[in-house]
């Protein structure tokens, strides 16, 4: 019972929750690190105990008296006694300076593997950790901000493996080294060895409470003000030419500059707090000397007072950088305690997310072999979360193979939440939707490329129209051929060619160096680069001038039969041929049919269609 509580209050302990995150195998090869480091405590205590035999060998050598009965004991065990003191002294010295350089070597040596050792994990939490974030829905992706997930899967998760447990590691070190040190003392002179154990446990403590809470709260600003700063730069960039024209630019700056100097002041005051502890214990250590020779001399015989202050000295020079590192140790896990929460929260509410199984991909699929582009949703209804209308309301409908179906509705009708259920990207609440017999997600990942999807704001990634057009895949199946067939439907090959390095040419952070309708039109040419049988729309050419429209809609046209498109469009012009037109209002479907037969069920749409000429 007492086990059970001791295990289930050790879980939730921050340390607790941080090992949670390594395997079994991973937490006992920690663990075996830890007990290594405990056995090199007890060189310490022999090289320290031999640096207290030099001692006392000194002074009975310099007093030509025989050393006391411990010594000598000693001095007959390793086989030392016949020789004359200056060659013991010599000998017993190099054996104490061997065992105290060895213990440090191998300490650092173990102490290195273990935090490398750290370090990969860290690397492969944070890949599974983004695995499973990409493995959710999209509600569940933008219940975090951009940037707080950002942090979560990156200086988080090192804050977890480095800041956290390896500190647990390193500082597990130099807790065995105090508790040998401790317990060598006692052995030599008790009274010595509980005074100094008293002295530097009151200056530990003092320590710790003067600084822990501090350092957890900083290490909590810290996180949020790196969150809250970077997120206003990307606000600001993301919309810079909106705050030039309403003259926000120097507000960001001010708004950013107060948070970075904040961050720094946070900064600051962590990397200062190891130095506080490092400056009392170095005067702790003198003041302890002094205190004690006096003692010593005032209360024993020369010989002996020399010999137990050479054992504090020695001993002093290995716990007083034991207990600064300690003290220090608990401090970065304190400041990393609030930097890891972020990380610590996202993997416990993820594990339960199975992440997803990359397939070999040897070459681009664009054949689809056994695919069916229909689709049937059944009874479809879909609520936003904080929300109490339905964004989509008991929609049916069957979209036969090689269709063209069209949504069209006024603003805030449903239409993209629909084509968001069709997809899996949202799950309905109510009702079902297949795509060649399968659920979305299964769909898609049975048939790889078979469907594709054309956003109204094509997300552009930094790198050439080539990289952009195979955004996902390997650069391998970027093809010269392939990226010029998909440029030519989406009618922006020419355009590229006029570019210094054509397909090469970088397009700039965001998309920056090309317009909206080219922005669009790149967006086209991705989704058409796997061949897809089907193909969804989301306005996807609202940014295009008439001509191009014109082109980009009579490429699409040419589609039909062997692709099933699905498309959302405001200009009805372009969906006047479509095969199936569903009419959208409040999220309800009130007509379905061709282009003339919803005109003459919804008076609204058939007053739009007269006022375009239609």
């Amino acid at each position: 019972m007492v086990k059970r509580a001791f295990n289930a209050k050790y879980r939730n302990t921050i340390i607790g929750r941080a090992a949670r995150l390594l395997s079994k195998s991973d937490r006992r090869k920690v663990f075996i690190v830890i007990v290594i480091q405990v056995f090199l405590g007890a060189l310490d205590l022999l090289g320290v105990a031999l640096i207290g035999i030099v001692g006392a060998l000194a002074v009975s050598g310099v007093q030509s008296r025989v050393p006391g009965d411990r010594v000598s004991s000693v001095l007959n065990f390793v086989g030392l006694s016949s020789f004359d003191f200056q060659t013991q002294t010599a000998l017993l010295g190099l054996a104490a300076g061997v065992i105290l350089v060895g213990r440090t070597v191998l300490s650092v040596f173990f102490t290195r593997k273990a935090l490398f050792f750290l370090g990969r994990r860290g690397a492969a939490i944070s890949a599974d950790l983004t695995s499973r974030v990409l493995s959710q829905s999209l509600l569940a992706v933008q219940e975090r901000t951009s940037q707080e997930t950002l942090y979560a899967l990156t200086s988080g998760v090192s804050s977890v493996t480095l800041g956290l447990l390896g500190t647990v590691v390193t500082m597990a070190s130099d807790a065995s080294l105090l508790a040998v040190m401790a317990v060598g003392l006692v052995v030599v002179d008790p009274t010595v060895a509980l005074s100094s154990f008293i002295f530097f446990a009151l200056i530990g403590f003092l320590l710790q409470r003067l600084l822990s809470g501090k350092a957890q709260r900083l290490g909590m600003e810290q996180s949020e003000l790196s969150i809250m700063s970077n997120e206003k730069i990307v606000e600001v960039l993301s919309s810079y030419r909106e705050s030039l024209v309403r003259n926000r630019r120097a507000y960001y700056a001010k708004e950013i500059g107060e948070l970075r100097y904040k961050l720094a002041h946070a900064q600051a005051e962590i990397s200062f707090m190891p130095n506080v502890s490092k400056y009392v214990l170095e005067t702790s250590v003198v003041l302890g000397a002094l205190l004690l020779s006096a003692a010593q001399f005032l209360l024993q015989d020369a010989g002996h007072a020399v010999g137990t202050l050479a054992i504090f000295m020695a001993a002093g020079t290995r716990i007083a950088p034991a207990i600064l590192r300690v003290q220090q140790g608990m401090l970065a896990i304190r400041s990393s305690a609030g930097a890891s929460k972020v990380t610590l929260d996202l993997a416990e509410s993820l594990q339960h997310i199975e992440a997803p199984k990359l397939a070999k991909e040897d070459s681009l699929e664009t054949q689809h072999h056994g695919f069916n582009a229909t689709i049937t949703l059944s009874d479809a209804t879909f609520t936003y979360p904080g929300k109490e209308e339905p964004a989509v309301r008991d929609v049916s409908l069957e979209i036969a193979n090689g269709a063209f179906v069209a949504f069209v509705g006024p603003s805030g009708a449903g239409k993209t939440t629909i084509v968001d259920i069709l997809l899996g990207i949202l799950p309905p609440a109510q009702g079902s939707v297949k795509i060649s017999g399968l659920p979305p997600m299964e769909a898609i990942t049975t048939w790889p490329g078979a469907v594709a999807y054309v956003p109204q704001d094509v997300a552009i990634a930094s790198g050439t129209f080539r990289e952009n057009i195979a955004l996902g895949f390997p650069r391998a199946f970027a093809t010269d051929e392939s990226i010029w067939e998909t440029l030519r439907v989406a009618h922006l090959d020419d355009f590229v060619r006029e570019l210094e390095k054509g397909i090469d040419t970088e397009v700039g952070e965001r998309g920056a160096r090309v317009s909206g309708g080219q922005r669009q039109r790149l967006g086209i040419a991705r989704a058409l680069f796997t061949k897809p049988k089907l193909l969804v729309l989301d306005e996807a050419t609202s940014a295009l001038d008439a001509e191009t429209e014109a082109n980009v809609a009579a490429a699409i046209q040419a589609l039909r039969g062997s692709t099933t498109v699905v498309m959302i469009a405001h200009r009805l012009a372009t969906v006047r041929t479509a095969d199936l037109v569903v009419y959208l209002d409040q999220g309800r479907a009130l007509a379905m049919g061709t282009f003339d037969e919803v005109r003459a069920q919804v008076p609204d749409f058939d007053h739009q269609a007269r006022l375009l000429g239609l």
